[in-house]
Parts: C-alpha cells; structure tokens; sequence
C-alpha cells in the first residue's frame, strides 16, 4: 500500500523527506519545506508541483502525515529502512512493548488507525 520511493523535486533539489534522511534537516522543519512551497515564484517549477511531490513523499505518506501528524517519524524510518510504514509501526511496538515508550504508544495508535481505516491489514502474514 505505502510505496517505497526516494524522490526529488524537478528542478533536482533534494526533498524535505531526503534532507532528513540525510541528516540536513529534522522533522520539525517541515513547515519550512511548506513555506518555500507556499512561496515559489508562480511559474516556477516548484509551484506547479503538488505539496506532497515538493515533500519528497507519496500521496499516502502525505495522507497519513496529515491525519495522524505523529506518523511522520514512522514514514521517514520506513524511508530509512526501505520498509512499508506499516512493518515499522509493527515492528516498534514489539520492540517498545516492555518500555512501552512514547514511540511504542504512538505507534500503537497510529497502527490501530491504520487497521480501523482499512489501510492496512489487521493480521499480517508473517
């Protein structure tokens, strides 16, 4: 469901989601990212671009970024990881589950809205 993509903008800038997966920029700048896309010169490239392309993500990261804001460390780690979303939330939650940390408890809502939405199976075949 979630595609695996590393993108760049056309004019061949690097991406809000590849600057932090290169470490040039933390999840919360992603207002600045919005802002420069918000800015762009009306017949430039980046304003002919839809947010989520100028971001670096796919729709459903996009979508699921602006239901559940929270997601976004999830989507960059399955970035990261070359792992649907939906793998990392899972495999967080086991791994977080006897800490039952902050990351454990938002991936556990973000994966049970996931389900409840039908975005992705309830019980994985493992």
């Amino acid at each position: 469901m979630f595609k695996l993509l590393q993108r760049k903008r056309p004019d061949d800038r690097s991406t809000f989601i590849d600057d932090v997966l290169d470490g040039k920029a933390t999840l919360d700048e992603i207002d600045d990212y919005i802002e420069r896309w918000h800015e762009a010169p009306e017949h430039s490239r980046a304003a002919s671009m839809e947010l989520h392309d100028f971001l670096g993500m796919t729709w459903e990261e996009y979508r699921l970024w602006g239901e559940r804001p929270e997601s976004l460390r999830f989507t960059v780690a399955a970035r990261r990881a070359k792992r649907p979303v939906a793998e990392v939330l899972r495999a967080n939650l086991m791994m977080g589950a006897a800490a039952r940390s902050s990351d454990a408890t938002d991936a556990e809502q973000v994966l049970a809205w996931l389900q409840a939405k039908g975005r992705i199976a309830d019980n994985p075949a493992r």
